[in-house]
């Protein structure tokens, strides 16, 4: 994996990081499962989004 790979590999990384984490500030869901859910929603939505 090239130094380019690893760069974009950490940045999608942050992003879903940071997307988690203000979740996690923001809502009352205790669920761990309904909480990946949104997540991953959110993450679907930004990557089609980007794909456009």
């Amino acid at each position: 994996m090239s130094n380019e790979e690893r760069i974009e590999v950490a940045e999608q990384r942050i992003i879903e990081l940071k997307t988690l984490i203000n979740h996690w500030k923001t809502s009352n869901i205790s669920s761990r499962r309904a909480t990946v859910d949104f997540v991953d929603a959110i993450l679907s939505d930004r990557d089609g989004t980007q794909a456009a």
